[in-house]
């Protein structure tokens, strides 16, 4: 008996060590994507350009690196397989961490580009997307001894970028959403080739799935103001003085907040955007004393640089680009329900005309030197 136990125990413990992983992948048989670029074709279709993860050696001293790969393909997915062509294996994408997407195909609709993504298994919903000032392909090519795996490098700078306030960051679902939405369009941080490097600031606004115009660094800054999503950022203002020049004052914003209201009068919409930023004053370049009064001149030239900034920002979406960023529609058809089921059909020719008034309150709690 004790023998037939100890037979069946050995069948158990051969049969457990026999299992695998229905489906799995050896690291040696796949490529581990961590970014991908994707720019309309020369004739038609899509070229893809990718990072592909070289693992590094521990004991030999060798750091990670990327492998860089290219493909075509009359779809986004036809051309991701086709990489087994030049890899000479499968590209597996659960670890891809950016997109970018190259400009001129981003004019002509961005949606193809990203179907796959939204589709697919893979890719996760979580990953950034970018706009690149010029093609993807070269973004991707970029190489720097100090960024071993750039698209790792990419994803931490836009997520740094909260400091300052002049990109915004996009996941491809957040971005996916505001496609989806009507009356909304979605917004891009964007990527620029500088030598060896690269650097992300202003905002690729879009009209639907078609990008129409960029906003600057600053420009961004304001919209994200109206947002409510400018968390930190310096603002530069400038205090007369009795000497030829001006004395710069740099502002760090230490909290920003907004509200979008609508407001009704003989019927007809308006908007009013309310703002009110806490910040404290990070250096002066002069000599002054920072008494309670030249406080309170502060900061009405801090509320009067935002104010400027960001009805400068909104001229700019609201009536060039025709773009509904701040998602006005939805203000006003929630504010007034009647007014919107009466006008929606009109909103193309309602919306550049739609006055829009701003009011910034501004507030410095420390002028950062010890009492």
């Amino acid at each position: 008996m004790k023998q037939k136990i100890a037979l069946v125990l050995i069948c158990i413990c051969i049969v457990t060590m026999l299992t695998g992983c229905w489906g799995k992948s050896e690291l040696r048989d796949v490529g581990i994507v961590s970014g991908i670029g994707i720019d309309a074709g020369t004739e038609a279709g899509f070229e893809l350009t990718t990072q592909t993860i070289k693992p590094g050696d521990p004991k030999a001293g060798t750091p990670a690196s990327v492998l860089i790969q290219t493909s075509k393909g009359a779809t986004v997915f036809d051309g991701v397989r086709n990489f087994i062509i030049t890899a000479k294996k499968k590209q597996i994408f659960q670890h891809i961490q950016v997109v970018i997407i190259g400009r001129e195909l981003a004019m002509t609709g961005i949606s193809p580009a990203l179907d796959f993504f939204m589709r697919d298994h893979e890719p996760r919903s979580s990953m950034d997307v970018f706009i690149a000032d010029q093609t993807a392909g070269e973004i991707l090519q970029i190489k720097n001894k100090d960024f071993p795996i750039p698209s790792l490098t990419l994803k931490e700078s836009v997520r740094v970028q909260e400091f300052l306030s002049k990109a915004p960051q996009v996941s491809i679902h957040n971005f996916y959403q505001g496609i989806l939405e009507p009356y909304q369009d979605p917004y891009l941080p964007i990527i620029h080739k500088v030598k060896d490097n690269f650097e992300v600031y202003g905002t690729a606004i879009f009209n639907g799935e078609k990008l129409v115009g960029d906003l600057t660094a600053f420009e961004t800054r304001g919209m994200l103001r109206v947002l409510g999503d400018a968390k930190a950022g310096i603002q530069v203002v400038k205090l007369p003085s009795s000497e030829n020049e001006p004395i710069l004052i740099s502002i760090e914003i230490k909290k920003s907040k907004s509200s979008i209201k609508a407001l009704f009068q003989n019927g007809q919409p308006s908007i009013q955007v309310e703002i009110k930023e806490t910040g404290f004053i990070g250096d002066v370049s002069g000599q002054i004393r920072l008494d309670q009064q030249k406080i309170n001149e502060i900061k009405g030239l801090y509320a009067k640089a935002i104010k400027l900034e960001v009805e400068k920002t909104i001229i700019k979406i609201q009536k060039q680009f025709k773009s509904n960023v701040f998602d006005f529609a939805g203000t006003i058809q929630r504010t007034n329900k009647k007014y919107w089921k009466e006008n929606a059909k009109q909103w193309d020719e309602i919306y550049p005309e739609l006055s829009v008034n701003v009011n910034v309150q501004t507030d410095i709690t420390a002028n950062g030197l010890e009492e």
